[in-house]
């Protein structure tokens, strides 16, 4: 059996506190194969919820106990779409890394991965005039896979069909490690990958949301990667 550790995200304030959960539908998508269980992976302490622009990633030594403890036990981890980076996303990030364990992420938890891990900021920007990159529950727009990539490898098409929800668009430069494996017809940048590692690829649209034969293969790619 694997564990999958699905990052949770900020849904709301109570009291001027963050409320993290898990997404359901990026969870309820590894449900259908018999050998993941997936764990819901949630801040252990205040510091971890802070944005991460707030202040530098110094933390105890007691938060990171903790926080490892979980994350040892985790064959892979699932970054879900959301609205902010955290220093808890940039945490998990940096020990899928560090241990080489498979890392896929979806919308921003591909963000994530094209900038957190370095120094380099990521530059977003806002995708100008009414936009067909927002529409998470049907194929909105098309994208085009690049030749040598590990994603392309796995979907086996040159262009595919996707949905997404974002306004704001990642753009060059990124990370010496980090390589474009998908672009849409307009330019905006769809997918990301590591080529040194054994499964780390952000998408910008939701395959939990389409889960089409392209979309399964991908999940399939990074389940059979655990």
């Amino acid at each position: 059996m694997k564990i999958v550790g699905v990052i949770g995200r900020a849904k709301r304030n109570i009291d001027g506190r963050q409320i993290f959960q898990v997404p359901e539908q990026a969870r309820r998508a590894l449900m259908q194969f018999d050998n993941v269980v997936t764990i819901a992976l949630l801040p252990t302490s205040e510091d971890f919820y802070s944005h991460l622009q707030d202040k530098n990633d110094d933390f105890s030594e007691l938060d990171k106990t903790k926080l490892d403890a979980v994350l040892k036990w985790c064959d892979g981890f699932l970054a879900p779409g959301g609205c902010s980076w955290f220093h808890f996303d940039k945490y998990v990030i940096d020990h899928a890394m560090k241990y080489d364990k498979p890392f896929l992420g979806y919308c921003a938890g591909m963000q994530y991965l094209a900038g957190l891990h370095s120094e380099i900021e990521p530059r977003m920007d806002r995708i100008p005039g009414e936009t067909h990159h927002n529409g998470v529950k049907r194929d909105s727009h098309t994208n085009f896979l690049i030749d040598g990539t590990k994603l392309k490898s796995i979907i086996q098409e040159d262009v595919i069909p996707v949905n997404s929800s974002h306004y704001y668009a990642l753009n060059p430069p990124l990370n010496d490690d980090i390589v474009i494996s998908a672009y849409s017809e307009d330019g905006v940048i769809e997918a990301v990958e590591m080529p040194d590692k054994k499964f780390i690829i952000g998408v910008q649209w939701h395959p939990e949301y389409l889960l089409d034969e392209h979309s399964k293969k991908l999940l399939q790619a990074f389940v059979a990667a655990l």
